[in-house]
């Protein structure tokens, strides 16, 4: 399924229903992403005697460029890529915003238009991939982690955030009819009914996609090394981690 005209569909309400169906909690969700990218280019960084503007960053299925912003802002080179144009227009512009107002020492996010399973990159160009809620919307998996896997350097990383259910029983029993009913419910009604499809969807994609031990089989399979995960709020949302071998 070709999900690009569903994401240009809700570009302009993306983020604002993020926030919203989350209690701004997403938020914190990608700045442990982006500490752990630095974390990780800092060694790299240290390693080859460069500083960590030199480690390269790609963040794949970037759509409103929240996570390429926060990647940047840690003094990265950050290339931004999803299939969505009308997401990577509002990341544009709010990429512009940012970088007049307080950005402006940072180096600047380059967003371009990039399918998962044909990156138009070569082998090896960047150290670290990064994907913010965007790996269950990929038609072909497995095809999209080999290319991943191709234009990672030798001993790069991936990290990928990803929605997953909470494992506590009781937390899980209360928060089932919340993503299920309620964020459907309320986007229906915040857009006079435009997007309730599109969050219908998200609800299904999310709801299938491998999680927790299960993926990490996946990009085992792919051909990742150390692969592990680490749960936030409660297994809501998952932070993977995995390598390329050098």
């Amino acid at each position: 399924m070709d999900t690009s005209p569903l994401f240009n569909q809700i570009s302009g309400n993306y983020d604002r229903f993020n926030h919203l169906f989350s209690m701004n909690i997403d938020r914190s969700w990608r700045k442990s992403c982006a500490r752990l990218a630095l974390k990780l280019a800092s060694g790299m960084a240290s390693s080859r005697n460069i500083g960590v503007s030199d480690i390269r960053v790609l963040d794949l299925a970037c759509g409103t460029a929240d996570l390429s912003i926060l990647l940047a802002r840690k003094g990265l080179k950050v290339v931004g890529a999803d299939i969505s144009e009308g997401m990577l227009e509002v990341g544009r512009k709010k990429i512009e915003e940012r970088w007049k107002k307080d950005c402006a020492r940072y180096p600047r996010p380059e967003l371009q238009t990039g399918d998962g399973a044909n990156l138009p990159f070569a082998d090896g160009s960047f150290d670290i991939v990064t994907i913010g809620y965007g790996i269950r919307n990929f038609d072909n998996r497995p095809q999209s982690l080999r290319e991943i896997l191709r234009v990672l350097s030798p001993g790069g990383a991936l990290l990928i955030l990803e929605f997953g259910k909470p494992r506590n029983a009781l937390m899980r029993m209360l928060y089932a009819p919340y993503f299920k009913y309620m964020i459907p419910g309320l986007a229906s009604a915040l857009t006079k009914g435009k997007d309730k499809g599109a969050y219908k969807y998200f609800i299904g994609s999310v709801e299938k996609f491998p999680k927790f031990e299960m993926f990490c089989k996946e990009l085992s399979q792919a051909g990742f090394a150390d692969v592990g995960f680490k749960s936030q709020t409660g297994g809501i949302s998952v932070l993977y981690k995995a390598f390329k071998a050098k």
